[in-house]
């Protein structure tokens, strides 16, 4: 929703499915504008987790742990897509000139830092957190299989 949004702010008509945000039409104007778009996403993840982190570390308000969790597999996953396809992170990091993965690991490491240090405190085992990859990843799939195969035919044909 992220990119949808900011690619709405800079004036373009946008197209959006489960997993995918694209130009209902023509290319951006400017590449800073795509660059902005690309980030929205990323951004608003890495503020959301931060929140959550707070409410987690500050508040002991363990409930929200699982939506830090979906916040690292997220952009985790997205960053090993990114060795393939470059997402997100990736592709702003290719036009920085720092090197594709770069970002992408940074990302990575951040978010896994916020999950490790809750993880510690609250003293989740790691069989714990293992069993939450297994069913946020086995969901993710899922998500973006409905989209690629059901939801994306529908929308652009």
């Amino acid at each position: 929703m992220a990119h949808y949004t900011m690619g709405t702010v800079l004036g373009y008509n946008m197209t959006m499915t489960f997993n995918t945000v694209t130009l209902t039409e023509g290319s951006y104007s400017q590449n800073w504008e795509r660059q902005l778009v690309s980030a929205a996403g990323p951004i608003f993840t890495i503020i959301t987790a931060f929140i959550f982190f707070y409410f987690l570390y500050k508040k002991n308000n363990t409930y929200v742990y699982i939506l830090l969790f979906i916040a690292f597999i997220q952009r985790f996953l997205a960053a090993v897509i990114s060795i393939f396809n470059s997402n997100d992170e990736a592709r702003i990091s290719e036009s920085l000139g720092i090197g594709k993965m770069t970002l992408p690991i940074l990302v990575s490491l951040l978010l896994f830092g916020l999950v490790y240090k809750v993880a510690v405190t609250y003293k989740y085992h790691w069989k714990f957190n293992l069993i939450n990859y297994f069913i946020i990843s086995f969901f993710i799939a899922a998500l973006v299989f409905i989209d690629q195969t059901i939801i994306k035919p529908m929308v652009y044909n």
